[in-house]
């Protein structure tokens, strides 16, 4: 396993948070590990053998269809972890889990992980504490997928993207974007075209830049101002 200093430790805001006795506990069971775009780190419906702490990566939460059209449901990056099924005594993933943007997390079996939650009450509760704001965000993301335009459902992926990655400079594809709002290709090459127009973003082959959070904000729909919200809140308590 590699050794990491402690500042590294602050990445993640839910291994920050443990007091030091708990982090502790943990501390000889995690790897620090680099995730490259688009491995797929959990698949659906099979069981979840490693817990993952991002730090500067961000992963994605995809559902699938029989026919195998894909929507992402939710993402995580320093904010959180994957493996939250295990605070309901589930090791079965009920989506894929993959990584979005490239950067660092911390892995451990997640074995060891069942084993330090047991006795760590702080972890459990920041862990619990994450998983309603998993469920938040996957409600209000259906809400906005069924009844706000793509335009709106761009921005509002963008700008949370922005918030998780702390970067203006998004690696990502037309099709990862399509597939992240449940849109077609056409319809996301065209949005970005209007918005690139605009001044709101600059676009190149394979990442997309935020140049104008401010406008983004008034163009997205209240969607992204109550995640935004409830994340903030998140992170305060």
């Amino acid at each position: 396993m590699l050794n990491f200093s402690e500042p590294e430790r602050s990445k993640n805001f839910i291994l920050n948070s443990l007091p030091q006795e708990e982090y502790d506990r943990l501390y000889p069971h995690l790897e620090r590990v680099e995730l490259n775009q688009n491995d797929v780190l959990v698949h659906i419906r099979e069981p979840i053998t490693h817990v993952y702490f991002p730090t500067t990566a961000l992963l994605s939460l995809v559902h699938s269809t029989m026919e195998g059209e894909s929507v992402e449901v939710g993402a995580t990056g320093f904010e959180g972890m994957v493996g939250t099924t295990f605070i309901l005594n589930r090791d079965i993933a009920p989506w894929e889990i993959n990584v979005l943007i490239t950067g660092e997390a911390f892995k451990l079996s997640a074995e060891a992980f069942v084993s330090v939650l047991h006795k760590s009450v702080v972890l459990r509760q920041k862990v619990t504490a994450f998983a309603y704001l998993k469920v938040m965000q996957l409600m209000q993301s259906a809400l906005c997928n069924r009844f706000h335009t793509v335009e709106q459902r761009f921005c509002r992926w963008l700008l949370a993207a922005h918030d998780q990655v702390k970067t203006p400079e998004l690696l990502l594809t037309p099709n990862i974007l399509a597939t992240m709002i449940g849109s077609t290709l056409p319809a996301v090459n065209i949005v970005a075209g209007t918005l690139q127009t605009a001044g709101f973003i600059r676009t190149t082959r394979g990442k997309v830049t935020i140049l104008n959070r401010e406008e983004m904000e008034e163009a997205t729909c209240e969607c992204y101002h109550i995640i935004k919200d409830e994340f903030e809140r998140y992170l305060r308590n």
